[in-house]
């Protein structure tokens, strides 16, 4: 009798882990098109491009073309901002100084005291001569000349800033390509649930008049890095937030090096400690791990129990429970992927997944330990 209740428990306990972990997973909800707030065909809106460059002229040289030749007939300018140039980033722009709508400037050397980077942002901001800023990195690129215009169908009434999509390509490797368009499809399902909460890349419209009636980055100057996560934390806090899926508005970002990774990952949870609703969104992405964890160590110690004490009824109930979750999962990030057109072998997705936790527990404890002065720009 003793027995056949604990077997009971243990097989429903199985049960409600299984679901847990099926329905917590990132990829669950399928990401739909936001279709409101479309401006009416032939009345798009001239836009700025800004583009922030901190030693990029590599990147500059091979990308600065695909920005020029964007076919968007209401109009747009190119704006290069350059942080900082000890790599003949000034020569390379002064190769495409042929191009009529390219304006470059450059942040003054003795700035000091505030980010650079927010500071270059701001000031291509403010020399823009259109109501809509479109911002991305140098060391990042369209992957199609519509890039302007789709970003733009979302630039209707009563919008006021849109969230594109970018990831790193196939080269930086299964691992960081997974974890960036892990963290970007969660970003962006939050966007199109009305609760955005940050920026998953470097993709990123917005009105200039919202920007300056905001005082810009105040509240955050002195911070480093983040620039695009607090831009869609502070401004998108009263909604007014469209996302656009289309494959043509994609950005695909440089291969980074292991310092760019490893600082970029580090650098991530210092914003997170500043950025408002950070509690909820936490949450939601420890459940969607630990779920996963908790039903693997669930239904191997079950497996193990059912051995030991010889209790068959167990088995087929622990190997349902690790096994259906992980159909499950499979099944959402394939479509997933293919909605963005990302290329991971779908047997590494579950183990992908499992390593994320580890992933971040590593760069938790690295930040943990480091020298908090470095992620700011003077001592306070």
């Amino acid at each position: 009798m003793i027995l056949n209740t604990v077997t009971i428990v243990v097989c429903a306990v199985l049960a409600v882990v299984a679901v847990l972990s099926s329905l917590a997973d990132t990829f669950f909800r399928k990401l739909y098109e936001d279709v409101g707030g479309e401006p009416v065909e032939g009345q798009r809106p001239p836009v700025s491009v800004v583009i922030v460059a901190d030693n990029n002229a590599c990147e500059l040289r091979e990308n600065l073309s695909l920005f020029l030749s964007q076919d968007y007939s209401p109009g747009f300018e190119i704006i290069v901002v350059v942080e900082k140039d000890e790599d003949g980033t000034a020569d390379v722009l002064k190769a495409f100084a042929g191009s009529s709508n390219l304006y470059a400037t450059f942040v003054p050397v003795s700035s000091r005291y505030m980010s650079r980077r927010k500071l270059a942002v701001t000031l291509g901001v403010k020399a823009a001569r259109n109501e809509w800023i479109l911002l991305t990195d140098a060391a990042c690129r369209p992957l199609s000349p519509h890039w302007i215009s789709s970003m733009s169908a979302k630039c209707g009434d009563g919008v006021n800033m849109v969230l594109g999509y970018s990831n790193y390509p196939a080269e930086a490797g299964g691992f960081k390509v997974f974890c960036r368009f892990y963290r970007s499809y969660f970003l962006l399902r939050e966007a199109l649930s009305g609760k955005a909460y940050a920026s998953g890349g470097n993709n990123l419209m917005f009105r200039k008049s919202m920007f300056m009636a905001g005082n810009g980055f105040q509240g955050n100057l002195k911070y480093l890095r983040g620039e695009y996560d607090f831009l869609v934390n502070k401004y998108a806090s009263d909604g007014g937030v469209a996302v656009e899926l289309e494959p043509s508005a994609y950005m695909e970002d440089k291969v980074p090096t292991r310092k760019e990774w490893r600082n970029s990952n580090i650098f991530y949870r210092e914003t997170c400690r500043r950025l408002a609703r950070g509690i909820a969104y936490r949450l939601n992405v420890g459940l969607d791990l630990f779920s996963l964890y908790i039903g693997v160590l669930a239904s191997v110690a079950s497996a193990v129990y059912s051995v030991v004490v010889q209790d068959w009824l167990v088995l087929p109930f622990a190997f349902v429970a690790l096994v259906a979750p992980c159909l499950f999962r499979l099944r959402s990030a394939r479509r997933a992927m293919c909605q963005f057109q990302v290329s991971i072998p779908l047997w590494k997705v579950v183990p992908y997944e499992l390593r994320l936790l580890w992933h971040n527990v590593r760069y938790a404890l690295a930040y943990r330990f480091s020298d908090k002065y470095d992620f700011i720009s003077h001592k306070s």
